[in-house]
């Protein structure tokens, strides 16, 4: 899978420029990464590829909604196991991002996302420019014909598993 999505993202990125040291210039167009958690699959082999300096993650703060940091730099463990930005790592903003590589429990064949019921990366992916592409990415066997849709959840724009990226058709948000 992550040969695919390299070529997926190569493709792609080739209006984005590698951005080196810290911090990130507001121009940055960056590629939003996750750090797996026990039931993702992990996408560290793509950022050791392309280069850590271009990828952002995320961060659970105490409160409040998920922020966004250049993956280099201090890293501490997340309560569900996976590194994370500290709390003093420069903050980017959702224009920084490109494109966003996104985790699920599971999709459906039209973008229908199932997170793990908390609604962190639905808020997030709400806040990121409007022509980003999402690609969830999960295991062919964890994509489904229909999934439920709840109002606020984000659809997203392709599907990455083993067997590549495709694009999915877009829904309105009701079924």
């Amino acid at each position: 899978m992550v040969a695919g999505l390299q070529a997926f993202v190569e493709a792609f990125d080739e209006r984005t420029a590698a951005v080196a040291g810290r911090p990130v210039p507001p121009s940055a167009n960056l590629i939003l990464f996750y750090r797996a958690m026990a039931n993702e699959l992990s996408l560290d082999g793509l950022a050791d590829g392309l280069g850590w300096q271009r990828f952002a993650l995320t961060r659970t703060p105490p409160a409040g909604p998920l922020t966004l940091h250049p993956a280099v730099g201090a890293m501490e463990q997340h309560r569900y196991g996976f590194p994370q930005p500290t709390a003093y790592a420069f903050e980017l903003q959702p224009r920084h991002i490109s494109l966003a590589l996104v985790p699920g429990v599971a999709f459906d064949h039209v973008g229908t996302r199932l997170g793990h019921g908390v609604g962190y990366y639905d808020e997030l992916l709400a806040r990121l420019p409007e022509d980003c592409p999402r690609i969830g990415v999960a295991p062919s066997e964890l994509v489904f014909d229909r999934l439920p849709v709840e109002p606020h959840d984000v659809p997203m724009t392709h599907l990455a598993t083993q067997d590549g990226v495709v694009a999915v058709s877009p829904w309105s948000g009701v079924r």
